[in-house]
C-alpha cells in the first residue's frame, strides 16, 4: 500500500516531465502469480516487473496471464535472476536461498522455453550480470550453480517470428 501511495501521489509530477495531458499508467495492486483473480482486460501496452517472478511457485501462469493482458504489440519488460542449471528439489525449499532470491530463479533454457510456449516467441535479452555469492556457506550449499540478474523485453506479436530473435528493426 506505501508502495502504491507513493507511486499515485508522483503521477502528475511525471506527467507533467514528460509531457503529457492525460495518465497513461495505471499502477494495479495484486498478487502477479494470480492476476486471473484481478480481472484484467487485454489492455496494457507494456507490464513491468523487477525481480519478482522467481518468487513465483507457477512462473509458466504468471507468463500466460501477462501475455493474455497485453494489447497486440504489447511488451513486458522485466528484471529477474536465472540459474545456469536447474536447482536441485533439497534447495527449492531452503528459506536461505529463498529469501535471497537464489532458490526461486529458473534455468535460463527453461524460461526460455515456457516463454516460448506462453506466446513470446522472441525473447529478447537487454542485459544480463553474474550474481556473485560472497556467503562461503551459501557458496557450498549451491555448488557450481551460476546465477545470472538478467533484463528482458518480451513481446506480444501476432505472428510467428523465427526462434533466433529476428531482426525488424
Amino acid at each position: 500500500d506505501k508502495q502504491l501511495k507513493i507511486a499515485n501521489d508522483n503521477l502528475e509530477y511525471h506527467m507533467n516531465h514528460f509531457g503529457f495531458n492525460k495518465q497513461n499508467v495505471q499502477f494495479i495492486k495484486g498478487n502477479i502469480e494470480f492476476m486471473e483473480e484481478l480481472n484484467l482486460e487485454e489492455n496494457f501496452d507494456i507490464v513491468v516487473s523487477n525481480c519478482v517472478i522467481n518468487l513465483c511457485k507457477n512462473k509458466e501462469n504468471v507468463l500466460k496471464n501477462i501475455y493474455k493482458v497485453l494489447n497486440s504489440g504489447g511488451e513486458f519488460y522485466f528484471s529477474d535472476v536465472y540459474s545456469s542449471q536447474r536447482i536441485p528439489s533439497d534447495l527449492l525449499e531452503d528459506p536461505v536461498l529463498w529469501g535471497e532470491c537464489l532458490s526461486g530463479a529458473l534455468y535460463w533454457n527453461d524460461f526460455l522455453n515456457i516463454a516460448k510456449k506462453c506466446g513470446f516467441t522472441d525473447p529478447r535479452l537487454v542485459k544480463s550480470n553474474l550474481i556473485t555469492i560472497k556467503n562461503k556457506d551459501l557458496e557450498d550449499k549451491l555448488g557450481n550453480i551460476k546465477f545470472y540478474s538478467a533484463t528482458y523485453r518480451l513481446f506480444k506479436i501476432p505472428d510467428k517470428l523465427e526462434n533466433d530473435c529476428e531482426d525488424y528493426g
